[in-house]
């Protein structure tokens, strides 16, 4: 077995053992719930709900959010994705409820500010700030990780961190390193005094809101999946109920109208200009994401074993763009006009790496071998061609194209069929989530103003509304939700 097919095999069984492992959380969380059962007269089976602090929306989910879930709350910029997260902790303080507030968009004192203005006033309770050197006289009835606070704990892993054999370097923990923010939350829980010795749940409900989860997959959205799971069997309790923020972000890294791709549906497979495959998702003049309902496959590459593979296309989006493209042109008549943003991939001493367009020179960039590629099982061989030029021209149609592709996030295009890479954030949290609320906005060119709106697409253990709701974000009230009328 080769070492690439070995990472690869490596790969597939340790996330086999991740899903195992969440199987069994959820056994013995649903063991728990029976034993608790015969000491509550709860109406719902004996299910306790949280309060999101939203009245409309607890009554949505039939009385709040299952306790112990874990909910993806997921959304383009501006949806109100970080206010919902500020009800959520202020509800949780007014119960009683211990709060470890992670931010990664902004300072808390930010946090703060903004939500004054929401009747929400956190300094009227116990704040530690996780990245602060005083003592703690008091347990904190809030506990606050910034940024700042993630550096502070990386370096005190990076000091700690032991090595076995003389000579080797010890790791340098990053901020925005999963195990950096497992280790945060870990703190947070001991400085809140809910954990006993030993004893990695907390005793004593905690809510626990990380704003945002996209801030750790950033530079390798390709490893949302695997780092969703690391941190759930890391932190997932039964006495911990979360909201993890997850960004839907329009994507720049896109291609031309004319760039070929291929799709396969059912039995069929068709070599179709990505611009027209995306238009059919979009009314005129929309831009933005839209999620792939449909199943639809396009070709991708392991970017660890090299095979090629096809791979469900997510979401797909488009965007306007009045900058030059770069067409990148490479030995064989191959060549691919992407935006300036856009990554490419190319041959390094580690395998394959992405790295910017703007940044391309006399690279070896992977390329699809057969030029025919609309037969059923056929065995896919990938090659590499280096760059001839790289060029600069106007865009064929008013709009930029991209692909949101399951896993790998790339996929071949161009006439040769080079590979190119993508990151619209987002995907990969849903999967491992109890509930997702997905927040979105009309299109502000179409529509003239900012409407938003939110759906409860999933929330387990919950008979919830099915229908969207329009949201107001509103000077005193902060979000409030209002049934779409027909």
């Amino acid at each position: 077995m080769t070492d690439e097919n070995s990472v690869s095999t490596a790969n597939s069984r340790y996330l086999s053992e991740l899903e195992k492992e969440l199987e069994l959380l959820y056994a013995e969380k649903g063991k728990d719930r029976e034993t608790k059962e015969g000491r509550t007269s709860r109406k719902d089976s004996g299910i306790v709900r949280v309060s999101t602090g939203i009245p409309e929306l607890d009554k949505a989910l039939d009385g709040g959010i299952p306790k112990g879930s874990w909910v993806a709350i997921t959304g383009e910029p501006g949806t109100g994705k970080s206010i919902l997260c500020m009800h959520f902790a202020w509800a949780g303080l007014i119960a009683g409820d211990p709060v470890v507030y992670i931010t990664t968009e902004a300072e808390f004192r930010d946090v703060v500010r903004q939500a004054r203005q929401f009747n929400v006033d956190f300094e009227s309770y116990r704040i530690y700030d996780i990245s602060s050197l005083k003592e703690i006289n008091e347990v904190p009835q809030i506990v606050v990780v910034d940024i700042f606070g993630l550096l502070k704990i990386a370096k005190q892993m990076s000091e700690s961190a032991s090595t076995d054999l003389e000579g080797i370097r010890r790791r340098r923990f990053a901020a925005l390193d999963i195990q950096t923010l497992v280790s945060a939350i870990h703190e947070a829980y001991k400085i809140l005094g809910v954990l006993r010795e030993g004893v990695k749940a907390p005793y004593k409900h905690v809510r626990l809101i990380i704003d945002s989860l996209s801030a750790f997959w950033a530079d390798r959205p390709a490893m949302a999946r695997k780092y969703s799971y690391d941190l759930k069997i890391s932190t997932h309790r039964e006495n911990v109920t979360a909201y993890l923020v997850s960004q839907y972000a329009m994507t720049t890294k896109s291609v031309d109208y004319r760039t070929p791709i291929v799709v396969r549906y059912d039995d069929t497979i068709e070599v179709r200009e990505i611009g027209s495959f995306v238009d059919q998702f979009f009314n005129e003049s929309e831009e933005g994401i839209r999620l792939v309902k449909t199943p639809m496959y396009t070709l991708s590459v392991n970017p660890i074993t090299l095979k090629v593979e096809w791979k469900p296309i997510k979401a797909v989006s488009r965007h306007r763009e009045s900058r030059n493209l770069l067409r990148i042109e490479l030995e064989g008549g191959r060549n691919v006009a992407v935006t300036q943003d856009h990554s490419i991939y190319i041959l390094s001493e580690d395998g394959i790496k992405p790295i910017k367009g703007s940044k391309v020179r006399e690279d070896c960039i992977p390329v699809l071998m057969q030029e025919n590629i609309e037969k059923l099982n056929a065995d896919f061989k990938l090659g590499f061609a280096k760059v001839k030029r790289i060029g600069v021209e106007s865009p064929s149609a008013p709009y930029v194209y991209d692909l949101s592709v399951d896993l790998y996030e790339n996929f071949i295009a161009g006439i040769g069929w080079i590979l190119v890479h993508n990151s619209t954030f987002g995907f990969g949290l849903e999967h491992i989530a109890d509930g997702v609320l997905h927040l979105w906005m009309e299109e502000v060119e179409k529509s003239k103003e900012i409407k938003r709106y939110m759906i409860i697409k999933k929330m387990r253990m919950t008979n919830h509304v099915r229908t969207a709701f329009r949201i107001e974000i509103e000077p005193s009230r902060g979000f409030v939700l209002y049934p779409l009328t027909s």
